[in-house]
This record gives C-alpha cells, structure tokens and sequence, in this order.
C-alpha cells in the first residue's frame, strides 16, 4: 500500500519535529514546513493526503492557509492544531472548511485517530 502523505505547518519546530515522528510511525510520509507562506506553496504545488496547520503563526495565520488551500484544492483534509483553543476558533476554522480542530498538547492517540478519521471523512 503507498504511504499517505502528510504536510504539517507549524512556526514551533517541537511540535513540527513530534507530529512527523508520531505520523512517519504510522507509515505516513511527512513534509514539515514553520514558514507558513511556504506551506500555502507547498500544499498547491504538492498533494498531500491530508494537512495540518497551527492557528497563531507569524506572517500569514492558520486561517488563512485554510482558506488558501481549500479555495485552490477543497477535497484536501485539513486539521487545525491550536494551543489556544476556543469555541469560536473552532467553529470559524470549521466554517472555513476545515475538517477537524484538535488542541495542543495532544497525545500521539488522539493525534493519529483525529488524521485517520479526517482521512476517511475525505475519502
């Protein structure tokens, strides 16, 4: 079976470094990225099985890579990771297209059930 392939945008390389370490263990091809302009291009350029993007980054925040990437290619799953989850965050990144919120410090469980189930939600 071909490896799913992940992009993770993040601006802290601890969570970068973690959620490639937790994903690539189960099978997936991970590309990282803490510059979010570069993930917007790398996500255009690329296909990925599925996205995941921090919320509160420096020069251009999760929202709007959500927005960029699901007007450009809307069936790629994306799951915005946050540490300053709120209800309204959550409901405006889902108003946005994405197709799950998880909230930081996650354990790599929940992380792996919340990208497999997206995953499947795309399919």
């Amino acid at each position: 079976m071909e490896k799913k392939k992940a992009l993770v945008i993040d601006d802290e390389q601890i969570v970068l470094d973690s959620v490639r370490r937790i994903l690539a263990a189960e099978d997936f091809d991970v590309e990282t990225t803490s510059n979010s302009r570069e993930g917007i291009a790398l996500a255009l350029d690329n296909t990925y099985d599925i996205v995941l993007t921090d919320v509160r980054m420096p020069q251009v925040d999760g929202m709007t890579v959500l927005l960029n990437i699901k007007s450009a290619k809307p069936s790629t799953p994306i799951v915005v990771m946050t540490g300053y989850a709120t209800v309204r965050a959550a409901v405006e990144a889902m108003k946005y297209g994405a197709t799950d919120y998880i909230q930081k410090p996650f354990t790599p469980e929940k992380l792996v059930m919340r990208v497999t189930a997206a995953i499947d939600k795309a399919a």
